[in-house]
């Protein structure tokens, strides 16, 4: 069974142009040698047939003159003698004399005996010794007929030993064949094993020249037309990387303290409000004012008050980046804010911090304090001017009221749960896996899976192509907890609290895969968050589940998000490469989210790029279209596919639809649907179905879980 496995792989993946050509060299040079030594053997066999029909002519000749004088009757006891003088030697198998009439008047043969010669090669290579004859006289008249036949022993005791030289040396010379045969492939095949590196260097999105310059002309023709190839793709991903990043500055980058600017403040806004239906994240927005840039402008000039500026966007930034998915920008002159997706917890601790920090820069030479702060969490679908507005009413309350402490409690929230309540909740969303799934068999996987129905809802939508179809369908888990959903962020936060955080990933990756096993044929898009993503256990125990589920599962793609993949770009290509060998594709998403370089994304082997829905929403901006389009042709001349997220609008979709976008996705487009109202009710564990377009609604309205 193992050797059919082999062997179908060996021919699905394809037999290597040297190892064909080792194989050819190697057969036509056994086939030669071996031919040549049949040849001489078989030459050698004519030969020694040629020698025994010339030594039996001879004896009879000889022998018939010798008993010619004793052909009386008295006289043949002395031929007879004679004969057996002869026969006594050994080397003649037949001797008979015979009359005119036929009859024989004496015979001599020697048995055929053991020539010391296998059986098999005397049946290869037998001898066929003639029987010679000479007429006998006596004096004018004809006595009879001498019939000699030599034997063939010796010979093949001769042709054996003959056989067994030739066998050495044309084994001797058959491996000094295919020594020197190896030798020169090996010397000429060199290069084109550097060829093929490269060539899968290209097709693992890292170009490299290749230095080898081989002697073959037609192997450097390759070489220099593949070098070629990659340097105008350097080049031309060089100069577009280097005009995508010059165009996203000047768009959306302070200039004076390199922080991202109010644009791009607006955009991550909406982009985080979007996605509130899909995980139910809540997330925070602070304000921080430089309280007295217009006493330190007037006091000391201008110069000083851009200093002060400065030391409050690195202190205040290097305080924010500190938390996860957290963006500092400069909103105005005096101005910073911060957004961020925090638990209330978090919430709490970071205003305090930064209250700290502002109490600790304080001093006379700032006669409006160092800086004030307020910090609220956004609701959902609130708008931008509504939670500004109620920041900066709790700036001028905190300055006038000397109010260290900012956050801005917000109406309408969501029930908070006490720590006693979390650890219940994340009990039960843990314990199960740790006692029933993560040591079962994967006979049993999906029947101890079935209990976590009652905590996980799988949620799915399609990303299509401009043709309407199916590039893949991306998923993701819902929590609940006695119908309540609960956000996806404050789950994993207080997972990670608690210590039960990669339970909890491992419980949620057994149930995409339970929920998968009624998919076929139909792509599906699995989210990797960003420490799991460098979790070597984690990743380890992910592969291994996949290699022993995969016969049930439909192709995987594996989604996590650029700031998860620039935290380690090592592990990140380590995750890759894991990933690369079960044949599942990778997607990096909210692309472009961190104005940082994008030079990383050419030594990454993946398959799609989808941009942050920022630019989406923003997408009727001239400048915009241009930096997309600009992304867009990095990527294609990379091998890398771009997909739009939270098409909302069908205006939307025709923007993207013009400018070679190969997939989309948004509530404008297919809305969330959940899994359970996919499968029929009555499936069974071994119902399995192709997911299609006409599973999803075209209804702009979120489906209630």
């Amino acid at each position: 069974m193992e050797q059919m496995m082999v062997a179908r792989t060996m021919f699905t993946k394809g037999i290597s142009l040297r190892l064909q050509l080792y194989l050819l060299i190697s057969c036509l040079s056994i086939f030669s040698f071996g031919a040549a030594l049949y040849n001489n053997v078989a030459n050698m066999r004519t030969y020694l047939n040629e020698q025994l029909a010339s030594h039996a002519q001879g004896a009879a000749h000889s022998l018939g003159l010798s008993i010619s004088p004793y052909m009386d009757e008295e006289g043949l006891v002395i031929a007879e003698t004679m004969t057996n003088a002869i026969f006594d030697s050994g080397y003649y198998q037949h001797i008979t004399f015979t009359d005119l009439d036929g009859k024989l008047i004496f015979e001599r043969t020697n048995p055929q005996g053991n020539f010391g010669v296998p059986k098999w090669f005397i049946d290869w290579f037998t001898l066929h010794p003639p029987v010679m004859t000479s007429e006998v006289s006596d004096g004018w008249r004809i006595a009879g007929q001498l019939e000699v036949q030599s034997h063939a022993g010796t010979s093949y005791k001769s042709l054996w030993d003959h056989a067994l030289s030739s066998l050495v040396t044309t084994l001797l010379q058959l491996f000094i064949a295919l020594i020197c045969a190896y030798l020169i492939l090996k010397a000429v095949l060199n290069p084109l094993r550097s060829i093929e590196k490269q060539a899968e260097s290209v097709i693992q999105k890292r170009f490299s020249i290749n230095s080898i310059n081989p002697f073959t002309s037609e192997l450097r023709t390759v070489v220099n037309a593949i070098n070629r190839m990659v340097e105008n793709v350097q080049r031309s991903f060089n100069e577009q990387t280097q005009l995508a990043e010059a165009l996203s500055k000047e768009v959306y980058i302070d200039p004076h303290t390199g922080l991202p600017n109010r644009r791009a403040l607006l955009k991550r806004f909406e982009s985080i409000q979007a996605e509130y239906d899909q995980h139910g994240n809540r997330f925070y927005l602070g304000l921080v004012s430089m309280t007295s840039l217009k006493h330190v402008n007037d006091n000391e000039g201008y110069g000083s008050g851009d200093d002060y500026i400065l030391s409050g966007a690195q202190l205040f930034s290097k305080q924010i980046s500190a938390l996860q998915d957290a963006t500092f920008y400069r909103i105005s002159g005096s101005e910073f804010a911060f957004l961020s997706l925090l638990t209330e917890e978090a919430a709490k601790e970071i205003d305090e911090q930064i209250a700290a920090n502002i109490m600790i820069e304080s001093s006379s030479r700032f006669n409006n304090g160092f800086a004030k702060h307020s910090l609220t969490r956004v609701n959902h679908q609130e708008d931008f001017a509504e939670v500004v507005k109620r920041l900066d009413h709790q700036l001028v309350h905190n300055q006038y009221a000397e109010n260290n402490k900012g956050l801005v409690t917000a109406q309408m929230m969501k029930k908070n749960h006490s720590r006693v309540e979390w650890v219940g909740i994340l009990t039960q969303f843990t314990e199960y896996f740790k006692n029933e799934i993560s040591h079962c068999n994967s006979k049993d996987f999906a029947i101890k899976c079935i209990p976590l129905d009652k905590i996980f809802d799988l949620m799915l939508q399609p990303v299509v192509d401009n043709n309407q179809s199916i590039l893949y369908v991306e998923s993701f888990v819902r929590f609940k907890v006695e119908g309540e959903v609960l956000s996806t962020l404050d789950v994993f936060a207080m997972a990670e609290r608690l210590g039960v955080l990669q339970e909890l990933e491992q419980a949620v990756v057994c149930f995409i895969f339970y929920k998968l096993q009624h998919i076929e044929h139909t792509r599906v898009a699995i989210n990797i968050s960003n420490r799991a993503l460098h979790n070597p256990v984690f990743t380890e125990w992910l592969f291994d589940l996949y290699q022993k589920m995969h016969k049930t599962l439909p192709p995987l793609l594996y989604e996590f998000n650029e700031s998860a993949a620039m935290l380690s770009l090592e592990s990140t290509e380590r995750f890759i490469r894991q990933a690369k060998q079960f044949d599942i594709d990778i997607a990096i998403e909210r692309f472009g989210s961190s104005l940082t370089s994008f030079c990383y994304i050419r030594n990454l082997n993946i398959d799609y790029i989808k941009i942050d829905a920022s630019y989406v929403r923003d997408i009727a901006e001239a400048d915009t279209r241009f930096f997309v389009q600009t992304i867009t042709q990095i990527c294609h001349g990379i091998g890398i596919k771009i997909i739009a997220p939270q098409v909302e609008s069908a205006m939307i979709g025709e923007h993207f639809s013009l400018m070679n976008i190969d997939g989309l996705q948004g509530n404008g487009l297919y809305a969330v649907r959940n899994f359970s109202t996919i499968i029929p009710a009555n499936a069974t564990n071994t119902w399995t179905s192709a997911l299609e377009l006409n599973n999803f609604s075209h209804s702009l309205n979120h489906e209630a879980t």
